[in-house]
């Protein structure tokens, strides 16, 4: 199966929205305060205003036979163009995990900043200590491991630390060469 990364479109929107009002278990995926979730207009238009305005950039995976059905997505936000460095966060929905789909999109989303683009030098993320698949994702794809911040994350009356994962331009590049060289 051959899939694409790309930016995400105004008729895609909706999907995301989708994907947000399904999911049952929302709160934990995110350190930050759980908030309603507003209707899909005011939903979309956010969506617009931060591309527009570059606060950040939203891609989804689809495959290359089947381009406008997202089958997750990728965000990269909080730039620092002083330390070219960004944070990244991923969604796949729950019928999709498992399946392989967060491994190529991270792939790709490497091969974007790094390869492609060439304007970062960082990218990290962060995760809660108790969801095993990202920090299996992220370590598969040769992401560091930083640090911790012990029990930033509540979740259901429980506390979990906080992980930091990153990855620079040239871990990056030593992987590749590596895969070039098999």
């Amino acid at each position: 199966m051959s899939y694409l990364l790309c930016p995400l479109s105004s008729g895609q929107m909706h999907v995301l929205y989708e994907w947000r009002s399904d999911e049952r278990n929302y709160d934990l995926y995110t350190c930050r305060p759980v908030q309603a979730l507003p209707d899909e207009s005011e939903f979309i238009g956010k969506l617009k205003q931060d591309i527009v305005q570059e606060v950040r950039q939203i891609f989804v995976m689809v495959m290359e036979q089947a381009p406008s059905k997202p089958l997750g997505r990728i965000t990269l936000f909080d730039f620092n163009p002083r330390n070219h460095s960004a944070e990244f966060g991923y969604y796949i929905p729950a019928e999709l995990r498992g399946k392989g789909i967060g491994r190529s999109m991270m792939g790709l989303l490497l091969e974007r900043v790094f390869g492609q683009e060439n304007r970062l030098n960082k990218i990290y993320a962060t995760t809660a200590s108790n969801n095993e698949p990202s920090t299996r994702l992220l370590e598969r794809n040769g992401f560091t491991l930083d640090g911790r911040l012990r029990e930033h994350f509540w979740i259901r009356g429980r506390r979990y630390d906080q992980l930091h994962y990153s990855m620079l331009r040239s871990d990056w590049e030593l992987i590749m060469s590596h895969k070039v060289t098999r």
